[in-house]
C-alpha cells in the first residue's frame, strides 16, 4: 500500500480519535464515516485527515444533531451550505445555553431558600431589611385561607409554564390584608420567586418570624401584628408568606416551614 505512513488501521485511529473500533465499523455501514482505503483482506485503513471529519461529528452529536442528520450535512461541498449549517447549530446551542441559565438561576433560588431553613426559630421576631424580590403571581384570589394548597400551587405552576417560567422555582402566599388586619377579611394569592418580573416584593424593613405546617400561620400572624404594636411600628397591608421548605422535601404540608414577613415603618409621631 503506498504512502502507509498516511494512514491508520481502524484499531489506531479508533485509539486516537476516542472513538471505539466497533463505532467506527457503525459508521462505515451506514456510510457515515467510511475508510479511506480497504486491503484485499477487508482490512480498514483511515487518513490521518479523516481525524478532523471525527471531530466534526463528535461536536455535532454533543450539539444534539442525529446521525442522520449529520450524515447530511457531511454531504455538504459548498461554504455557504457549511455556513447555513453552523449558523442554526449556534443558535441551538445559544437557546440551550439560556435554558441552562435559567435552570442556574432556579437551582440557586432554591437552594436559598432551603438554607432559610436552618434559621427556623418560631419563637423569635427580626427586623430585617431587604432589597426587592421579583415574584409571580398566580391570577386567583382565595377569601382568606380558604384554599386547599396543592390545589392552588397546581393552578399556580400551570399559569407560571404559560408565562414562560418553566421550573419549580420557590412558592409563598400572599395575605392582602383589609384595614383590620384580620386574617377573616384578607385575600390570599399565591406566587413563585422567579428571577425576574416586573411585580416585585419591595424593598424596605420587614418584621419576620418563622412558623411550621400550613395552619399555623394565623399564630404567627398574631405575633408580628402585637410586636408591631409595642414597638410603635405601623404595618403595610400585605404579609408575604415564603414556603422556605417545601414540598421538594416536606412530606406534606403540615411539615412546611414557613417565613412570614410583613413591611413596617416607625409610626409618624403627631
Amino acid at each position: 500500500m503506498s504512502n502507509r505512513t498516511d494512514y491508520l488501521s481502524i484499531s489506531e485511529f479508533a485509539e486516537l480519535s476516542g472513538i471505539k473500533r466497533k463505532t467506527l465499523i457503525y459508521y462505515d455501514q451506514i456510510h457515515l464515516l467510511k475508510p479511506r482505503k480497504v486491503s484485499e483482506k477487508g482490512y480498514r485503513y483511515y487518513h490521518y485527515h479523516q481525524l478532523y471529519a471525527v471531530n466534526m461529528i463528535i461536536f455535532f452529536k454533543d450539539i444534539g444533531m442525529s446521525l442522520e442528520e449529520i450524515k447530511e450535512y457531511s454531504q455538504l461541498t459548498s461554504a455557504d451550505q457549511m455556513i447555513t449549517l453552523i449558523q442554526i447549530q449556534k443558535e441551538k446551542i445559544r437557546q440551550k445555553q439560556l435554558y441552562y441559565n435559567r435552570m442556574e438561576k432556579m437551582m440557586d433560588l432554591q437552594i436559598q431558600s432551603l438554607r432559610e431553613t436552618a434559621n427556623f426559630d418560631d419563637s423569635s421576631i427580626f427586623l430585617t431589611y431587604y432589597e426587592e424580590v421579583p415574584l409571580f403571581f398566580g391570577d386567583t384570589l382565595y377569601q382568606g385561607v380558604n384554599s386547599r394548597v396543592s390545589v392552588a400551587l397546581r393552578e399556580l405552576y400551570h399559569q407560571c409554564l404559560k408565562a414562560g417560567y418553566e421550573f419549580p422555582y420557590p412558592s409563598g402566599m400572599a395575605m392582602h390584608l383589609d384595614r383590620t388586619y384580620t386574617s377573616e377579611g384578607a385575600v390570599a394569592q399565591y406566587y413563585m420567586k422567579v428571577p425576574e418580573s416586573s411585580t416585585v416584593r419591595p424593598k424596605g424593613n420587614y418584621l419576620e418570624c418563622y412558623a411550621q405546617g400550613h395552619g399555623e400561620y394565623q399564630t404567627g400572624y398574631e405575633k408580628l401584628i402585637e410586636y408591631a404594636e409595642r414597638k410603635n411600628l405601623s404595618i403595610t397591608g400585605t404579609l408575604y408568606i415564603d414556603f422556605i421548605q417545601n414540598e421538594l422535601v416536606a412530606q406534606n404540608f403540615d411539615d412546611f416551614i414557613m417565613k412570614m414577613m410583613i413591611q413596617v415603618e416607625e409610626k409618624k409621631q403627631g
